[in-house]
């Protein structure tokens, strides 16, 4: 494996450990997927008995480099996802809770690289493995010869082949048999590994795609790979890598704009659109046609969003509330940021979103994007019935924010109320007191100074509702947080019974 020092460790494993503290240096706040589960710590090394007592009493001879890893470097601990299993957790998952053994990893594997879904659906047949879903009769366990060396999350694992023609490989893997394994390019543990930390370090995305599901290289050296294919498939994979990257430099920019407009294959001329659109590459908007006709439509809304002159906007603005329910995640936010561009237009109106108020499919984020666009447009009187239930029954402080927000300026009894009925039960709320202990109420721009805190927030912005039904509670903080003068305000200004009223428990 490599020079070994006076210390008895090989120059390899120092290299390692040299690696995985850069790494650890360049995601301080382990926000990378799955680094706050291992906080790029390692356990000590397992001993050379260890390893040898495990692999007498599974019948089994680890991978080389695997083994080294294991007795130089560390026993578990950091590595891809959450993380890689020390020899005592790789025991328990070979056996359920009883202590029988799941499969036979000693066996000679059946899985392969690129098995197709017939083959795949020939092997696992799960349907056909009661119980634990492990055996059907005596055929053989789909991962028979696979150790599992890693957690991906819920029933994803990493493995490492122990037999066969791939032994030593890295595999990914679904316990529950949803689709065919996936072989890893790196051929050996240590550079799988390596690789792992050097993304690491250069701030590769592994969020959107995975680490390990792409095509290692920079994009200098997939450019490159690019350039020397004629392959579909093979282009397909490369252009896909890129989304591993936050930006794409301008000479990638400018070649594969060029090799986008030569391309014949619409396939690998669509993912090329896509990937360069990812990119907010300019003079896109000539393929919005393409895209829409391809059903890439929120590539095509990212174009009209972030790309698009008001000629264009103007021109495709009502297929984006056409396509809008088609819409989730980053493409659903984006036709929203369109549309709340268009605000001036005669037929753009709050109430042509009611359809998206009252889909259950959005998430926190979606939602949020949703109200932001409703803020800015005319006639939310004409959502009023929806908002008027959601301030009702929503527990979320953070989306009561919006959900207030976006409903500025509507002058409504009924709303009024449920203004005063939030407020009665986030004042004292104890991150409202934080926000706001030994301060008066400062309002500035919507919003109170200082406030930091959902609940503190969400108080602020009531206040700032309060001032156009006329209200004037600038300073009002100290009035909150005295019961009886809050009580006292509420019935001058007709409020008397809402503090009776319960909302969102």
């Amino acid at each position: 494996m490599g020079k070994t020092g006076k210390t008895g460790q090989p120059a390899w494993a120092k290299r390692i450990l040299k690696l995985l503290e850069q790494a650890k240096a360049k995601d301080p706040d382990l926000v990378r997927f799955g680094a706050y589960s291992h906080k790029y710590k390692l356990s000590p090394p397992a001993s050379e008995e260890t390893i040898q007592k495990f692999e007498e009493q599974e019948g089994i001879r680890l991978p080389e480099e695997y083994r080294d890893f294991l007795l130089f470097v560390g026993n578990g601990g950091a590595g891809p996802y959450y993380g890689l299993y020390g020899v005592k957790t790789q025991e328990k998952e070979l056996h359920d809770s009883h202590g029988s053994r799941l499969y036979r990893v000693q066996e000679e594997p059946v899985i392969y690289p690129k098995m197709s879904d017939e083959d795949w659906n020939r092997v696992a047949d799960p349907e056909g493995m009661p119980g634990t879903g492990r055996r059907k009769g005596d055929e053989v366990h789909p991962y028979v010869g696979v150790l599992p060396i890693g957690s991906q999350g819920c029933t994803l694992m990493t493995g490492i082949m122990l037999a066969g023609p791939y032994r030593g490989q890295v595999v990914y893997y679904d316990e529950d048999f949803c689709g065919p394994p996936f072989f890893v390019r790196e051929q050996g543990f240590l550079k799988w590994y390596e690789r792992w930390l050097r993304e690491v370090i250069a701030g590769y995305n592994d969020e959107e795609v995975g680490f390990g599901l792409n095509i290692d290289g920079t994009p200098s050296q997939l450019m490159e790979l690019y350039e020397q294919t004629e392959d579909p498939e093979e282009k397909t994979e490369i252009i896909d890598s890129f989304y591993k990257f936050e930006t794409l430099p301008g000479k990638q920019k400018t070649y594969f704009k060029k090799a986008c407009a030569q391309e014949s294959n619409m396939e690998v001329r669509m993912k090329l659109i896509k990937m360069l659109v990812r990119f907010h590459v300019p003079g896109m908007a000539k393929e919005l046609e393409k895209l829409w006709e391809y059903g890439a439509y929120a590539e095509a809304v990212s174009i009209i969003t972030y790309e698009g002159t008001w000629e264009v906007k103007e021109a495709w603005y009502e297929r984006v509330f056409e396509i809008l329910p088609r819409l989730r995640g980053e493409g659903f936010r984006d036709a929203c940021h369109t549309i709340s561009a268009v605000k001036d237009y005669p037929n753009v109106h709050a109430g042509r979103l009611r359809e998206a108020l009252n889909r259950n499919d959005l998430d926190r984020n979606d939602r949020i994007s949703l109200f932001h666009c409703i803020k800015e447009l005319k006639g939310k009187e004409e959502v009023l019935d929806y908002f008027l239930d959601y301030l009702s029954t929503e527990k979320d402080p953070t989306l009561l924010i919006y959900a207030v927000w976006c409903t500025e300026g509507v002058k409504d009894r009924k709303l009024q109320e449920l203004y005063v009925r939030l407020m009665d039960k986030y004042r004292t709320h104890e991150n409202t007191k934080f926000d706001y202990k030994g301060s008066q109420m400062v309002l500035r721009g919507g919003a109170c100074l200082g406030a930091s805190r959902p609940q503190g927030q969400l108080t602020s912005n009531l206040m700032r509702q309060f001032e156009y039904f006329g209200m004037d509670y600038r300073g009002g903080f100290k009035l909150l947080m005295d019961e009886g003068r809050w009580k006292e305000w509420k019935q001058q200004n007709g409020f008397g019974a809402a503090d009776r009223l319960d909302i969102g428990k």
